[in-house]
């Protein structure tokens, strides 16, 4: 029992050393300043009052040397981090730190530093500094210009962009010195002399009293010592998978000796890593995140998945790490795959796995948008060819920080790839280079009428959100949800103040080389907010990436409607230029507006149309944009724009697209929004997703009020309401059930059974009064192309007892006789090439004229036995037949195979399924009425 004792003690002993063991970044001893947003940060309310030094009880930070106001608390990687405006914001210690706490006593000065970051603002400051407060001496400092410095010798490493997270870091001596970014040697080259070193404050968001930097700044790491290549690889390792950054070579853990991200046997899966991991020893318990490279990213921890890395419910043990990397290409599903059911793409981008001590179960997210999103995991092959393992993600959705995501819960082995597929849709079936996708029928965070609409998903592939810009001059107002707009179809309502942008929609070649681009947007006037006299930006595209709290740089392409004063008052100019070329074509304030325009630095006589065409056909060569962020209801100078528009889809491609792309997303926002392309004169064909011709311009006499019902899954149009929002509208609604009010989107109307079913008719633009047979004189054309669907139409017109339908606008070949009830027809299918319209029939209800009974019936036909004084018993007859058990037949034919017809013939049409007449010139139904 003593030795067992004395077995305990030890083992008790080596416990505690070990659970007492000092804690540092990456496990490498001697840091003296050590500055991170997960430990010793004070607040008071969202302000950041202090940030202790983690290194050691001495040299905190607080509010010092007059600053009036704090910096906040912000979050990189669902870690927490410290946010400095720019402005005046700054922390400090309260007094002098030795100058061999940041380098060592005596020339040639060494240091070790590390500091993770994201930069916000355009100033190029100090984010911290060694300093007299003034800049006359340094010992140590990081620039938001990408510079290091020891002892006020600088080392560039780049200038960072706007919104840009990096680790920033450096190694050496005032002699020699290596300055690293994101784990990679940049630059060995000192910019200037060294000036002399002492004891000075260190301050964190500025230099001393001026020069504020405007960043989020996540973790300060500072040595008096210079570190060997393996300490700065597991410093830099802790910070990477800390922060989501994506580093360059290895990641090693605090032990030295796990490898828990190799570069060499993941070479070509080296971008936008990311994972999560348990290293006590360097205080790192990463259990969700996600790269915070540019673009969209996967977001991936263990399943208690929470707004904050700390509130993640799950569970690592020690040295258990899985990271992951991607193959740099494209983050939408853009490369065909079959084989998998509900999907029809994949994800360019695949990833590659490496579990380091057997993490479980984890959690993929990834933005909802994408329809019938599936995970593809696939423990040998990268290009998904077969052996496939297919979870569904669709049906699984979380909310984090705001965003929705869809998720699914998997176990990833060591070297597998995995890859998103979904079932792709784009306007038109146009699916390159799409980069903006809003409509109002999808993705905003409220469908409550007349709230506020504070973010809008990107149904692009590429995903993102249109979100609110509470930063902007001006910009205090909010758009707000409007369930029924035009044609049944929702809308975002904006105001004066109000706008909504969108980060990185455009990709840096855009930025690079000033690339083409093709932008709709369909909206209208808002009631009671029409648009005024002025400047009314509707789309607009910044440049370099942005902070959207932050105004950016008024220097791109502008898209909408501009109000002149200078032309006549109230005309709409869809412009796409700073020097807006004018061009009058709609009053906005009473009709919908499908715009188009293309910036491709090409000469065009028409850059722009408004429903399918330009009124005025100006010689103009439209500039390149060169921005990456998509505003809306704004230009990009954050000032204020009148607003007045509801919009209801905007539309933005990466490139100029084909005049048969821009046929196809032309004819899907038609239908949606029953708006007519082109004009009588001039009609316009309508294309479905799959090059069919639903609406052709042979129907050349037809072409006013073109409304259609109509599916079509690749483009993610089920128009099952429709009414023509044109200027001046028409008397009918078409809808797949007996429902004419609710929105299109209401689960009270049927779904159209089928893809690829459209229905179009277009009128001939005559008036809705009626002819002396009593049949409207304003005639529709019917193109239906897919399986039949029973439909329901609707007129305005009181007057109209019944639809009738024929196979010529004259109304005289197999004429169909429809009974409306409410106005409205039953279900009916009114075939391909059909001409239909309305009459104003009467029925007969009398009752036969039997008193007085002056006249005798003297003919009878009768399969009965013959009653006594029958037929004379009936009066005011002049024929009666009798039969209880037969029916009386006529002539049963097509009245288009009697060869000689002859006025007053009658007989059964056994394809119009009616009684005709012949009246010495055509047959006609025989219809019931009173003749007298």
């Amino acid at each position: 029992m003593k030795k067992i004792n004395t077995l305990m003690g030890i083992f008790l002993m080596v416990n505690m050393v070990m659970l007492t063991k000092a804690q540092s970044p990456g496990g490498v001893t001697g840091s003296q300043l050590w500055y991170k947003g997960n430990a010793g940060i004070a607040t008071a309310g969202s302000n950041v009052v202090g940030w202790s030094n983690s290194a050691s009880a001495l040299y905190n930070l607080a509010q010092q040397g007059g600053a009036t106001t704090l910096p906040t608390s912000s979050q990189i990687n669902f870690n927490p981090s410290v946010r400095f405006d720019g402005i005046d914001d700054r922390l400090a210690t309260a007094s002098a730190v030795p100058q061999n706490v940041t380098t060592t006593a005596t020339a040639p000065y060494t240091t070790s530093q590390y500091i993770v970051y994201k930069k916000l603002g355009a100033a190029l400051n100090p984010f911290y500094s060694h300093s007299d407060g003034a800049g006359g001496t340094w010992n140590v400092g990081g620039n938001s210009d990408g510079g290091m410095l020891i002892t006020n010798r600088s080392i560039a490493t780049t200038v960072p962009a706007i919104n840009e997270t990096r680790l920033q870091s450096l190694n050496g001596s005032s002699n020699g010195a290596t300055a690293y970014l994101n784990g990679n040697a940049i630059s060995t080259t000192f910019n200037n002399s060294t000036a002399t070193a002492g004891a000075r404050n260190f301050w964190v968001g500025a230099q001393g009293t001026n020069n504020f930097s405007n960043a989020d700044i996540a973790e300060i790491v500072i040595y008096n010592t210079t570190q060997t290549a393996l300490g700065v690889q597991q410093i830099e390792s802790y910070l990477s998978l800390k922060y989501g950054i994506s580093k360059f070579g290895n990641y090693v853990a605090s032990n030295g000796t796990t490898n828990y991200w190799n570069a060499s046997t993941n070479t070509g899966y080296l971008n936008n890593i990311t994972g999560i991991g348990r290293d006590d020893n360097s205080v790192l318990y990463q259990k969700q995140s996600m790269s915070t490279s540019p673009g969209q990213q996967i977001l991936i921890g263990l399943t208690g998945m929470a707004n904050t890395n700390a509130a993640n419910s799950g569970t690592l043990t020690d040295q258990q790490f899985l990271v992951v990397g991607d193959n740099g290409f494209a983050k939408t599903p853009s490369v065909p795959i079959s084989g998998i059911a509900g999907v029809n793409s994949r994800f360019g981008s695949v990833w590659k796995v490496q579990n380091t001590g057997s993490v479980g179960t984890v959690r993929i997210m990834w933005p909802q948008g994408l329809i019938h999103l599936k995970l593809v995991q696939n423990s040998s092959d990268p290009t998904f060819a077969a052996g496939n393992t297919v979870t569904d993600m669709s049906a699984n959705t979380q909310t984090i920080n705001g965003v929705i995501y869809n998720y699914a819960d998997v176990s990833l082995t060591n070297g597998q790839f995995f890859t998103l597929a979904a079932f792709v849709q784009a306007p038109g079936g146009v699916i390159n280079n799409l980069q903006v996708w809003n409509k109002a029928d999808f993705g905003t965070n409220t469908t409550t009428e007349g709230s506020i609409v504070t973010f809008w998903n990107n149904s692009a592939a590429v995903g993102g959100q249109l979100q609110a810009l509470s930063g902007f001059i001006n910009h205090s107002a909010s758009p707000t949800y409007m369930n029924l707009a035009s044609n049944f179809n929702p809308a975002v309502r904006m105001v004066p103040g109000a706008g909504l942008g969108m980060l990185n929609a455009f990709s840096a070649t855009a930025t690079a080389s000033g690339t083409g681009g093709t932008f709709y947007s369909v909206s209208k006037a808002g009631a009671g907010s029409s648009p005024s006299i002025g400047y009314n930006v509707q789309m607009s595209v910044s440049g370099a990436p942005l902070n959207l709290s932050v105004i950016s740089p008024y220097d791109a392409s502008e898209m909408g409607p501009y109000i002149s004063s200078t032309t006549t008052a109230g005309l709409f100019t869809w412009n796409t230029s700073l020097d807006r070329a004018l061009v009058n074509l709609f009053n906005p304030s009473n009709n919908n507006i499908l715009g188009w325009s293309y910036t491709t630095g090409v000469a065009s006589a028409y850059p722009y149309k408004i429903n399918g065409k330009s009124d005025v056909p100006i010689s103009y060569t439209p500039p390149l944009f060169t921005g990456r962020n998509f505003h809306l209801n704004t230009d990009t100078d954050g000032g204020l724009e009148r607003g007045g528009f509801d919009y209801q889809e905007t539309i933005g491609y990466e490139r100029q697209i084909t005049s048969a792309e821009q046929n196809r997303i032309e004819s899907y926002l038609a239908i949606k929004y029953g708006i007519t392309l082109g004009t009588f004169a001039s009609p316009v064909n309508y294309i479905s997703t799959n090059g069919t011709t639903v609406w052709s311009t042979a129907a050349s006499s037809y072409q006013t009020n073109v409304i259609g019902i109509a599916r079509d899954d690749i483009e993610g149009l089920h128009q099952r309401i429709s009414k023509s929002q044109d200027a001046v509208a028409d008397i009918i609604t078409i809808s797949t059930n007996n429902d004419f009010t609710s929105a299109n989107s209401s689960a009270n109307h049927t779904d159209i059974v089928n893809d690829q079913f459209y229905f179009i008719t277009g009128n001939n633009g005559a008036a809705t009064t009626y002819n002396a047979q009593n049949i409207m004189n304003r005639i529709w054309k019917v193109q239906s192309t897919g399986t039949a669907q029973n439909l329901y139409i609707k007129t305005s017109d009181i007057q109209a007892t019944y639809l009738i339908y024929a196979d010529d606008a004259a109304m005289t070949t197999n004429v169909v006789n429809i009974p409306l009830t409410n106005s409205a027809t039953p279900g009916i299918q009114i075939p391909n090439g059909k001409f239909f319209t309305f009459a104003k029939f009467t029925f007969c209800t009398k009752d036969p004229n039997t008193s007085p009974a002056d006249t005798i019936t003297k003919i009878g036909i009768t399969i009965q036995t013959k009653q006594s004084g029958w037929p004379e018993s009936l009066p005011n007859g002049a024929v009666a037949l009798e039969s209880k058990t037969k029916g009386f037949v006529i002539t049963r034919t097509q009245s288009s195979l009697i060869a000689n017809p002859v006025e007053g013939m009658l007989m059964y049409d056994t394809v119009s399924k009616c009684m005709k007449l012949y009246n010495g010139t055509s047959w006609h139904c025989v219809v019931r009425s009173c003749n007298q």
